[in-house]
């Protein structure tokens, strides 16, 4: 057993390093890992009271959002029964399509208008047939733009753009 005399000074600091040992062995093993948790946790509660309050505004706001998903929903349907008839159309009558664009609706007072433009390929009577049978659809489609050239390769053959727009009320 080792017995070391100290003087009253010596304690003095020997007990004060045993305090400063205690409080950073206290302050880095207990409080700070409690503190950086619970900052964890209330980050957390946080961000799941914000998820929350977002949902109450989207229920509160459920009739409105239901009824513009109807809306849309029902023009989209309309715009994809447009794009299948003309790909059948053009099928049908050996015009190959390609780079089919669907345009944004424009709201036009009462109506609202789609923009469907379409890159096709064929010899011209073909095309013009093509045509003359695309206005004739039973819905609101009219022909916008019509543009076309004859290919190098083969001068017989016509490639070109169309824009057609579909009025949906």
């Amino acid at each position: 057993m080792i017995h070391v005399s100290l003087s009253k000074r010596e304690k003095y600091i020997f007990i004060a390093a045993l305090v400063f040992i205690g409080i950073a062995i206290l302050y880095n093993f207990i409080l700070e890992p409690g503190i950086k948790k619970w900052q964890s946790a209330n980050g957390e509660m946080t961000a799941k009271k914000a998820r929350l309050n977002k949902g109450i505004r989207l229920l509160e706001r459920r009739e409105t959002i239901t009824r513009e998903y109807n809306k849309y929903a029902r023009s989209t349907k309309n715009i994809s029964k447009i794009l299948s008839y003309v790909e059948e159309l053009a099928n049908s009558m050996s015009i190959r399509t390609s780079n089919i664009k669907p345009g944004q609706g424009v709201e036009r007072g009462l109506y609202k208008e789609y923009n469907i433009e379409l890159q096709i390929e064929g010899q011209f009577p073909d095309i013009v047939k093509f045509l003359s049978e695309l206005i004739k659809l039973p819905t609101l489609v009219t022909l916008k733009k019509c543009d076309f050239r004859s290919t190098p390769e083969n001068p017989a053959v016509f490639k070109g753009t169309i824009i057609l727009t579909k009025i949906i009320i």
